[in-house]
């Protein structure tokens, strides 16, 4: 009896083991091998293209899993599940259901872009599927205006990486073109939808009219872009249009990136800067650069900007904007003659 309590406790250690190796991730797998094709091919389309591809190679190294091991992994799943609810289940379809048959469609539709979660662009969704090598192949071969409307679907970070592919000038109007772009019609979108995949839906099944692209758009490009390329790249742009250039490299360096300074270098630039800018810019920072800038300074030094800035009476938003805008002017004068540096994103800024 006592032998057979022993094996018993030793075939459950041995279980116990076994499903240690079992990783969330390969639970999944297992999960997705049991389901039959439509189910598991419903479940994949809703991952990111990351998570397919991970689940992927999952399904792949659970192909030789005994039964105790699907046994602990159903376990495991019903044990993650037990408290969940369906509550939350397609909810977005529902409220957008509810609300048009309350309010109207048009009505329902411009409440609802006041407090609905923002859904990615179908574009969005597709380019993510996309490879960078693919998407400079295609944004090289299509109108410039044409690949700035992909362009501007994309991460600045995916767009940095795909535009290191293409051709150093069109790289160059690209951004410009980014940053210049306008309204863009249903029916474009619905052209651009086609090129990813391949057929044309009709304008109301991608999206009404949008504003796309902009300055912003472009300065986050270039400021995922290697320093020397975006540099290349401004160089290009100012070439081809001055005052478009001055406004993306205004938007590369923003108040907020000081926090990326070190403490000396802050310490500098507040040293700089008069009182009289540095109090009411410092009204609009976040709680983290204010500390930062005030461990800067000496001690008196930062009671005495900390003092003037409870004195202050409240100012207009365009007031401490100015000010911010008169401290990174300061800021900018040094990093260009090299006095401070900073690092943004993936690429030095200077």
């Amino acid at each position: 009896m006592a032998e057979a309590a022993t094996d018993k406790d030793s075939a459950s250690e041995k279980d116990g083991a076994q499903l240690e190796l079992i990783t969330g991730r390969q639970t999944a797998a297992i999960l997705m091998l049991l389901f039959d094709d439509e189910e598991a091919a419903k479940i994949l389309e809703r991952l990111e293209p990351d998570e397919a591809e991970l689940l992927g190679e999952a399904m792949f190294s659970v192909a030789d899993v005994d039964a105790v091991q699907i046994n602990g992994s159903l376990d495991k799943f019903l044990q993650l599940t037990r408290n969940r609810t369906m509550v939350a289940y397609k909810s977005d379809e529902k409220v957008s259901r509810v609300f048009r048959q309350a309010l109207g469609t048009s009505r329902a539709e411009t409440m609802m872009n006041r407090f609905a979660p923002k859904r990615p662009s179908n574009i969005a969704e597709l380019l993510k599927w996309v490879p960078v090598k693919d998407l400079a192949e295609l944004v090289s071969s299509e109108p410039p205006q044409i690949a700035a409307v992909l362009i501007s679907f994309m991460t600045p970070e995916a767009a940095a990486d795909m535009l290191q592919l293409v051709a150093p000038e069109l790289m160059e109007e690209l951004v410009y073109r980014v940053a210049t772009l306008g309204p863009v019609s249903a029916h474009a979108l619905a052209q651009i939808h086609g090129l990813l995949e391949n057929n044309t839906p009709s304008a109301e099944e991608i999206a009404p009219p949008m504003e796309i692209g902009g300055v912003m758009d472009s300065a986050s490009i270039v400021n995922n872009l290697p320093k020397q390329v975006g540099q290349a790249v401004l160089k290009g742009v100012n070439r081809r249009n001055k005052k478009i250039a001055k406004q993306i490299e205004d938007e590369m360096f923003v108040f907020a990136d000081l926090i990326n300074l070190s403490k000396k270098d802050i310490g500098t630039v507040a040293r700089k800067v008069d009182s009289s800018i540095l109090v009411p810019a410092l009204r609009g920072a976040s709680s983290e650069l204010k500390a930062k800038i005030f461990e800067s300074m000496s001690q008196r030094a930062a009671e005495t900007i900390q003092d003037e800035m409870e004195e202050a009476p409240p100012l207009p938003m365009e007031a401490v904007v100015d000010a911010q805008r008169g401290v990174i002017a300061v800021a900018k004068l040094m990093l260009d003659n090299g006095e401070i540096s900073m690092s943004t994103g993936g690429a030095d800024y200077v």
